[in-house]
């Protein structure tokens, strides 16, 4: 693939998070990450050729490589503060009186600064907005300004995430923070490259720049994409649960108003329904819980006893998840026949999970049964 595809390609997988995570701006952590994705496919549309004729009729020579400029200084210190957030570091102070900021703040400034007096003054330079070797002007404090505050953020940054990346455990994020830190090697190398091209005018450097660059950027773009798309990857995850847990809760739900916060609806209802789905997930799961409880009070000794025998042909690992499900249909049946509560509550609801997660596969692997032929057979074999 040649350079300008790839760049398009790239510019058009960072505009689509950009666009799908939106929501990201109401959560401190997502919205830093959101904000990075966007100056960089700022950047990124700086390097595309429509861009870059349009930026040539304003006749300002050489605004794409200030406005590149900027857009890097911008990533690289909402970076750093991703890196230091996710280390755990509290910011006490509002962001103005911050020093990493109030140093981002002065070198955006001495850059604009020093770029309009090279243009004003018709300061001479190369190719990519390079300064000419054996000069010092207002065009070399540009220069020297950018990759001072470059070198010391993206080094700190670099440091932050190696240091993080030992502490996380989850896979996803794990791979997300190991890509983050290989982009900002990658982005020391090309800022070492722009170093050595201040004192030397050899084309390999810049050319080897470009290369290294878009590693850095093809790591910044998956690894933030990464973090972003997992709360929605975590979300579809959850709603996948709640949709396999559908019919045992609104079973239950009907059955038992009381345990429900909110009346069941419909499935697709449910399914829209504009909440947290974690937390529409774990009040399923409580709410179930609490059904289980009160349908217990519906099961006999004698149905208990009954329904032994029925699950022996019954796999090991399904046999417990069978026989809940079983006494759980039986206890309905009772119910919705007019039965009286029995006159002993039994002890039916001690198996489960110790936490969330736990809870949550239990109760899946009751929900499974539930809708099984293998169970609804058992029960209609079991006397009224």
């Amino acid at each position: 693939m040649s350079f300008d595809p790839l760049r398009l390609v790239l510019l058009i997988a960072c505009w689509t998070v950009i666009l799908v995570r939106i929501p990201a701006l109401r959560s401190a952590e997502q919205r830093l990450i959101w904000f990075i994705l966007l100056l960089l496919g700022g950047g990124m549309l700086m390097l595309q050729n429509p861009v870059g004729k349009l930026i040539e009729h304003t006749a300002v020579p050489n605004l794409d490589s200030l406005l590149s400029s900027l857009m890097a200084v911008g990533v690289a210190t909402l970076l750093l503060s991703l890196a230091l957030h996710v280390a755990g570091k509290q910011e006490s102070r509002p962001p103005w009186r911050r020093p990493r900021l109030l140093c981002c703040g002065a070198t955006v400034a001495i850059m604009i600064g020093t770029f309009v007096a090279v243009d004003t003054l018709k300061i001479p330079a190369r190719t990519r907005f390079l300064p000419i070797p054996g000069t010092f002007t207002a065009h070399t404090v540009y220069w020297v300004t950018y990759l001072l505050y470059m070198l010391v953020v993206t080094a700190w940054t670099g440091v932050a995430l190696l240091r993080h990346l030992r502490k996380t455990s989850h896979p996803a994020l794990r791979l997300a923070v190991l890509l983050l830190a290989v982009a900002t090697a990658a982005f020391l190398i090309f800022l070492g490259t722009r170093v050595a091209s201040l004192f030397t005018t050899t084309p390999l450097l810049p050319t080897l720049g470009k290369y290294v660059s878009s590693l850095h950027t093809i790591g910044i773009l998956v690894g933030c994409s990464l973090a972003a798309l997992l709360p929605l990857w975590r979300a579809v995850v959850n709603i996948w649960h709640g949709q396999r847990l559908y019919a045992l809760w609104k079973t239950l739900c009907e059955a038992i108003p009381h345990v429900a916060l909110q009346p069941p609806r419909g499935r697709i209802a449910e399914l829209l329904r504009f909440t947290d789905s974690r937390l529409r997930l774990n009040r399923m799961i409580i709410e179930i819980r609490d059904g289980l409880l009160v349908m217990r009070e519906w099961v006999t000794p004698a149905q208990l006893a009954a329904i032994g025998p029925a699950v022996e042909g019954v796999p090991e690992d399904r046999a417990e998840a069978v026989r809940t499900a079983c006494w759980l249909k039986v206890a309905l049946r009772a119910k919705e026949s007019g039965h009286p509560r029995a006159a002993e509550t039994l002890d039916l609801v001690y198996h489960g999970g110790v936490d969330i997660e736990s809870e949550l596969r239990w109760l899946r692997r009751i929900a499974a049964a539930w809708r099984s032929p293998t169970v609804s057979r058992l029960v209609n074999a079991l006397p009224a």
